[in-house]
């Protein structure tokens, strides 16, 4: 594993050899860019995470570098992410309020550990069992979820609360408590973002600046907007008349230490841990895999695992908390001309002088302008429409859709994503075994056999063939014996059962068992079982047992050399009193 972990590395680090100083550029132009973003959204998902603002920023630091080492993407910027800091503070909630702190840095380097475990085994794999309706509907779910968390923060009350609807309670029950300076910042503050996001960029284009420079100035926009907040907050003293700020941002770069807490809060942890590590790859993954292909180029799933876990590692040992992919600030990093990973490695060292130099000037920030930054960066994650067009397309896929969304408000982010993995494979089951398994019949004059209910096809009452369109595998096999006495009590005079095998790609052993007593049944009823379009791979696999040996039919390479072999002569006996004139 250490040699394949010393590859993945020197995969890594592959493009130092051809390194120039116009990608340094590039680099360093994105960088920046992403930094401006990163240094107030640090705060604000710190705040989202029910923890100080200086730990947001130390987890903007070292986890960029280690993910650098070992990720397999070359654009993807790691950091505290919306989805992420919401399941931090379900998590931490419980805890007393002096081990939040502790708490969160411990389930990071959980959730490290898991992850590298995870990678050294190459269980990459894994993420091909969340679907992408499921990722799509949970991250739709989480940000509603956000956006409604953050409304507190907007009208000035304690609310609080795990789930959507007792978040709502609370905010109902408190809205006699409302600061109405609180409200006007944080409503002035929305209304500033959602311009400088949907409208900035167009009205600069319209006085004649450049797209490109009009798009990195909407970027920037909300830097700007945070300065004039905090000049403006700390001018009028804005905290004196009862709005919130951030207060006291320590100074100094991370401290370095193994977060320290006991074994029953770790095994309390462990579970949200898993639920955390789970959500950070498929999240990360999805976004490292749509950057990729834009460049027409490819991740590793496996490397993805080692960098991510690495990442968490580092911000758990440097008091930070879980991280993962960021696609708001990845795209920007991308768009932005970022080449290479030491893009990432820029943002580190910029992020790591803002701990030192920077922090005293974010005290008079308001925490209703942070919620404002986080509403409308989550505004941007709603897509209502793909959950919809899901459920025209796939009722099943959009049942698993819809009840990841509504798990993720009624129950929890931290539980949204598991309901949908289960619920999508439990329903993938169902379909299996029932699987859809009909007669079928020629179209006349060709050699094309489709399905006999839903077209005009031709069928004959001794030779009957029935399409199997699915793999057979145990939890499908009594299925199989029962459609199979099915036609054969609905036709009798059936003389010949073709199984046609086109979409069978496996036969296991409890399905081998059920042919073999399929076989037996049909013998015993004087009518012969073949087969057709059977993939090679699993007519070898049969040849391995004795069941053909005992088969009372034959295997045909097409269906229509089957039914060409089987089909019953003509009756020409209505012509034995036909008169030659000649």
């Amino acid at each position: 594993m250490s040699g394949w972990l010393g590859s993945a590395v020197k995969a890594q680090w592959g493009w130092i050899g051809d390194y120039s100083g116009s990608r340094f550029s590039s680099d360093l132009v994105a960088a920046i860019v992403v930094t401006i973003l990163l240094v107030p959204q640090s705060l604000a998902y710190a705040l989202l995470a029910g923890l100080p603002p200086k730990v947001g920023i130390y987890a903007s630091i070292t986890p960029l570098l280690a993910y650098a080492v070992l990720g397999s993407s070359r654009q993807l910027t790691v950091g505290p992410t919306a989805v992420i800091s919401l399941m931090t503070a379900a998590t931490i909630y419980e805890l007393p309020e002096e081990l939040r702190v502790v708490g969160a840095a411990a389930i990071a380097l959980m959730v490290g550990v898991m992850l590298i475990g995870a990678g050294l085994l190459k269980a990459g794999f894994l993420m091909n069992f969340v679907s992408r309706p499921v990722v799509s509907a949970y991250i739709t779910g989480a940000a509603l979820l956000i956006v409604i968390s953050q409304l507190r923060h907007i009208v000035g009350v304690d609310g609080g609360g795990r789930t959507a609807f007792s978040m709502i309670r609370n905010l109902s029950d408190q809205i006699g408590q409302t600061s109405l300076i609180t409200v006007g910042v944080g409503s002035l503050a929305l209304l500033s973002f959602y311009l400088a996001r949907n409208s900035f960029a167009y009205r600069l284009v319209r006085l004649g600046v450049s797209s490109n420079m009009a798009k990195l100035a909407s970027r920037m926009a909300p830097i700007f907007i945070i300065g004039l907040f905090i000049t403006v907050s700390w001018a009028i003293g804005l905290d004196q008349k009862g709005l919130a700020i951030v207060g006291a941002v320590p100074s100094g770069l991370p401290p370095f230490r193994i977060p320290m807490i006991e074994t029953s809060l770790i095994q309390s942890l462990t579970v949200p841990a898993a639920v955390i590590a789970i959500v950070a790859f498929v999240d990360s993954t999805s976004t490292a895999q749509e950057l990729a292909a834009r460049q027409r180029d490819s991740i590793n799933a496996n490397r993805e695992l080692l960098g991510l876990g690495a990442a968490n590692i580092a911000a758990g040992l440097s008091g930070g908390y879980a991280v993962n992919g960021s696609m708001s600030r990845s795209a920007v990093n991308a768009a932005a001309g970022a080449e290479t990973p030491l893009s990432g490695i820029i943002v580190a060292a910029l992020m790591a002088l803002t701990a030192m130099f920077l922090t005293p000037l974010l005290k008079s920030l308001p925490l209703s302008v942070l919620a404002a930054l986080i509403i409308i960066a989550c505004l941007s994650l709603l897509d209502f429409k793909a959950i919809w067009r899901t459920w025209v397309y796939s009722r099943i896929d959009g049942v698993t859709a819809v009840a990841t969304f509504l798990s993720v408000l009624m129950l929890g982010v931290q539980y949204g994503v598991l309901v949908g993995v289960v619920l999508a494979m439990a329903l993938h089951i169902r379909t299996t075994v029932n699987p859809h398994m009909p007669l079928v019949g020629r179209f006349p004059g060709t050699e094309h056999y489709r399905d006999a209910q839903r077209f005009v096809v031709e069928t004959n009452d001794q030779v009957k063939t029935m399409r199997i369109d699915e793999s057979l595998y145990y939890a499908n096999a009594r299925t199989l014996e029962d459609r199979v006495a099915t036609i054969v009590s609905e036709n009798p005079e059936l003389t010949d059962l073709i199984f046609m095998c086109t979409a069978v790609n496996r036969i296991d052993a409890s399905a081998l068992s059920s042919l073999e007593t399929i076989n037996n049944r049909l013998k015993s009823a004087n009518i012969a079982l073949h087969f057709s379009d059977m993939q090679s791979r699993v007519r070898e696999r049969l040849f391995r047992s004795s069941f053909l040996d005992r088969l009372t039919g034959q295997i045909f390479l097409s269906q229509h050399e089957a039914m060409e072999a089987l089909r019953p002569a003509p009756d020409w006996s209505f012509l034995d009193d036909h008169i030659d004139m000649h």
